[in-house]
């Protein structure tokens, strides 16, 4: 039995959806691979400033969250309401929800409370909205809502984009506000954009002085002036959901340029930008600084091979063109879902790479004979490493914020670094929650 897998080659061949589909079809044990980094749906809703989450469901779903939030520093902004069999057949735990928002709110430490539900509602059908405009309208305090609904997790509009949603139902429109023309809001990221970043500076030259994200904000009341900014820019396919909504809702206007690490990409995305926010943007130093800073890494690293995972700040088609453009042999990528910005790269890959393997960090195949996968010499993502434990690991992951060509700087310096200073997959583990 070998790991198995598709082609870029065959995955080209096939025809395009607008939704997200399986890299492999039919029915089989879904196995559940190492690829959150860390980021699921309790931690991104804890991005939510000064607030409370109130997890509604069965033990067993609930207390999964206790590692992340002791790792982390948040169980104290952690509230469980346990349902038993009982309270979920005749549902009278739907009236002891109100009492438990009352209860953190009477705490006074928190300005808001987010309530989250397990599958058991989903399936049961509850209107979580509505419940949560009824209880913030009951309680007095802003209740916002979501579900932790695995069974849903790689549909169209999944936990994450839910949660995502969550925390930007909270943004309010902030009436003439006369700082508006000059922020703009970066949604899809897990951390405040870096200090230096290039996207500043570029677009400080059109007039624009901040550049907000949900991470960023040190308070509800500041996250809620997200509102009123000029527009979003949507980083991450995750939160496009949330930039359709807030223009359908508060009327702000939103565009879709999503994380990428390809120089012509990354500055036709500024030209994008530039239309978008009627001004000039000019990045050709930065791009001629990051095109040299890879033909440098390419030739120092001359014959490594790079295996790319699925879980890192990016998308892994994207990556590994960007690596296979240099020169540097990608002898494999994970994707477990095929997702409608994908397949642009997937043609481009075709024509460079048409037999690069595709692997599922879900597929039972892959967890059951790992030693069957292609050799490499680095395995970027720590979902990767997993299954390549004598491999040189580097971790990717969402804690830091780059966007354009500093986003290609940040990634080379780590690979550069994972390689000087070579660390196998269990020590790359150690500090992080996933160790239990």
């Amino acid at each position: 039995m070998k790991a198995e897998f598709r082609t870029i080659g065959q995955l080209a061949s096939e025809k395009r959806e607008n939704k997200s589909v399986p890299v492999f079809g039919g029915c089989w044990l879904h196995y559940n691979g190492p690829g959150s980094s860390g980021f699921g749906v309790k931690r991104t809703a804890m991005l939510l400033p000064e607030s409370a989450m109130l997890m509604v469901g069965p033990m067993g779903c609930s207390r999964s969250g206790t590692v992340v939030a002791e790792k982390y520093g948040f169980a104290h902004r952690m509230f469980y309401l346990n349902l038993d069999d009982r309270s979920i057949s005749l549902g009278t735990y739907l009236k002891r929800i109100p009492e438990a928002v009352q209860y953190i709110k009477d705490l006074g430490q928190f300005k808001a409370v987010l309530i989250c539900m397990t599958c058991l509602d989903a399936l049961l059908g509850t209107d979580l909205a509505g419940l949560g405009r009824k209880i913030s309208a009951q309680v007095g305090i802003p209740v916002t809502t979501t579900f932790m609904d695995p069974i849903v997790r790689d549909g169209n509009y999944g936990p994450m984009v839910q949660v995502r949603q969550a925390i930007t139902d909270c943004f309010e429109a902030q009436g003439n506000n006369t700082g508006g023309d000059t922020s703009v809001n970066l949604l899809g990221t897990f951390a405040p954009l870096e200090k230096e970043s290039e996207l500043l500076n570029l677009l400080g030259k059109a007039g624009i002085k901040e550049i907000k994200t949900v991470a960023g904000c040190s308070s509800f009341d500041e996250l809620q002036k997200m509102g009123g900014s000029r527009a979003n820019i949507i980083v991450h396919p995750q939160a496009a959901a949330c930039g359709a909504d807030l223009e359908k809702r508060l009327g702000m206007p939103y565009i879709k340029l999503y994380t990428s690490y390809i120089p012509d990409v990354i500055e036709e995305n500024y030209k994008k930008l530039a239309a978008f926010l009627d001004t000039d943007i000019s990045c050709g130093k930065e791009k001629i600084a990051a095109e040299e800073r890879i033909k440098e890494f390419a030739l120092k690293h001359k014959g490594r091979r790079i295996a790319v995972g699925e879980a890192v700040c990016g998308n892994p088609f994207d990556i590994a063109l960007m690596l296979i453009e240099a020169g540097i042999e990608v002898p494999f990528v994970f994707r477990d879902m095929i997702h409608p910005e994908d397949w642009d790269l997937i043609a481009v890959l075709n024509k460079a790479a048409p037999g690069l393997k595709v692997f599922s960090g879900v597929h039972p195949s892959t967890a059951a004979c790992p030693s069957t996968l292609p050799q490499a010499d680095l395995m970027l993502g720590l979902d990767a490493g997993y299954y390549n434990q004598e491999a040189i690991s580097a971790a990717w992951p969402f804690d830091r914020t780059f966007y354009g060509f500093d986003g290609i700087n940040g990634l080379l310096e780590v690979m550069d670094n994972a390689f000087s200073n070579p660390k196998g997959h269990r020590e790359q583990m150690k500090g992080t929650y996933l160790t239990v």
